[in-house]
């Protein structure tokens, strides 16, 4: 139904009661008559009312219409009963509207409350999720301090730098949850390069026992942390393009720095693009400073210990170190039923060159020598200083006739050897002895007995020469 319908309505109603209420306007209405004033009031009250359901404009039009034909019909007439019911109408009029108003008032009121009271809602709403949000975050950030609290203290239980390394890239890897691999790498101070300490979820063994990435050797140079989310497009470095290489497009890489040296590099990829970002790295360095300030401490440790079993003229190990890993050697290969051999070696006429160029050549000629012997035994070998112009050497999981070889090498070696003697080249020769375990004794005091005999005998058969037999 249009919302105009009722006030109209009311308005034909209001003008039919008018106009019947003149004998020269009859239509034969029933009801004009007798309900005059009754219909003068209906319709009054209907079209007070139209001012709800059809707004102003219409209601004010049929308003100022219907007081215009009383008026004129009034006035025409001549009859009282039409302006009192003007009269009438509008005092009703007055009031209805007057109650209105304070109802569409106290509407108003209720619905600028309620807005009010939502928005307070809302605004309450919105200060709980930011409390939620700071609460977790401030959670998370608890949480991360006491691991890394924890992960502190668990370094500091660690002695070994492989054990350092594998728990360093345990947590690494279990902080960040979507990186596919972590590896770690150690410089080699000597070499000036990384290698291979610990790794985790890593596939590629041929980067493993590499010298790192190009991002790793990036990261050592710079001594900077690295993040990239795409590999593919930052053009600072070639992607690894190496037949069966996985392809790894986010990189998160730091330097585990202590005094401005860099240790080693940590470094997480992932196979898709952009798993890490700038706070992932800043998270890294964390914890590759707390791993790089204990790798250092246990590095130091090892040095100290170093020291404390190396000879400070040629860097060689004492003889005290040598007993301890030739008494070792003995319980090892006694369980194991495997061979090893001592060769003991002394530079030939080594107090007359002390004596003819003084102890600071002779000193210069110990190193060289020391450096020959070294060599010659490999990495397996144990060297040490046995006292004065003698060596040791142990050679486990060497025979007899392997370790003959080898003395016979560090004979010939040292032999064409060239020493700078004041201004000029000299050379010197070495006698050796060689005895093995565990045909020539089966102690410790019986092997080197046994070696010292065998070196006796050479000296005494012209010396330049290696022995292992009467």
């Amino acid at each position: 139904m249009p919302p105009f319908f009722i006030p109209i309505a009311a308005f034909i109603v209001w003008a039919l009661a008018v106009f019947s209420y003149f004998s020269v306007l009859k239509f034969g209405l029933y009801l004009a008559d007798p309900l005059v004033a009754a219909q003068f009031f209906i319709s009054g009250l209907i079209l007070v009312f139209a001012w709800a359901f059809s707004g102003a404009v219409t209601a004010v039009i049929l308003s100022l219409l219907s007081a215009l034909i009383a008026l004129y019909l009034g006035l025409g007439a001549k009859e009282p009963a039409l302006f009192l019911q003007m009269f009438l109408y509008g005092a009703l009029f007055l009031f209805v509207v007057s109650y209105l108003q304070r109802i569409q008032k106290s509407v108003n009121d209720k619905k600028i409350l309620k807005e009010n009271l939502l928005e307070r809602i809302d605004l309450a709403e919105q200060d709980l999720l930011a409390k939620r949000s700071k609460k977790k975050a401030l959670e998370a950030k608890i949480s991360r301090l006491l691991d890394l609290q924890r992960f502190s203290e668990e370094l500091k239980e660690l002695s070994e730098v492989s054990k350092l390394a594998n728990r360093t890239v345990q947590e690494v890897s279990e902080l960040l949850g979507v990186a596919h691999e972590c590896v770690l790498y150690l410089v080699d101070e000597s070499k000036e390069a990384l290698v291979f300490a610990a790794a985790s979820g890593y596939a590629d063994e041929s980067l493993i026992f590499s010298k790192g990435s190009i991002y790793d050797q990036w990261v050592m140079k710079k001594s900077q942390g690295l993040v990239i989310e795409d590999a593919r497009n930052d053009y600072r470095f070639h992607a690894d393009l190496r037949p069966g290489a996985a392809v790894r497009r986010s990189i998160c890489a730091s330097p585990l720095l202590s005094e401005n040296r860099v240790l080693g590099v940590v470094r997480l990829s992932a196979a898709g693009p952009g798993a890490f970002h700038a706070d992932d790295l800043r998270l890294l360095d964390i914890f590759a400073g707390l791993a790089a300030v204990n790798l250092r401490n246990i590095l130091l440790y090892q040095k100290m210990q170093e020291l404390a079993v190396r000879d400070s003229l040629t860097g060689l190990y004492v003889n005290r170190f040598f007993y301890e890993q030739l008494t070792a050697e003995i319980q090892k290969s006694g369980f194991s039923k495997s061979l090893f051999s001592v060769i003991l070696l002394d530079v030939d006429f080594f107090k007359r060159t002390n004596d003819e160029y003084g102890h600071v050549v002779g000193d210069i000629v110990l190193k060289n020598v020391a450096a020959i012997i070294s060599e010659s035994a490999g990495s397996h070998g144990l060297v040490a200083r046995y006292g004065g112009e003698e060596f040791a050497v142990l050679l486990p999981g060497r025979g007899k006739k392997e370790a003959m070889q080898v003395a016979e090498k560090m004979r010939a070696r040292i032999e064409i050897a060239k020493f700078s003697l004041r201004r000029s080249e000299s050379r010197v020769t070495a006698s050796l002895g060689v005895a093995s375990f565990p045909g020539e004794g089966r102690t410790r005091e019986e092997i080197l007995w046994k070696a010292d005999q065998y070196l006796y005998a050479a000296k005494h058969s012209g010396r330049n020469r290696v022995c292992g037999s009467t």
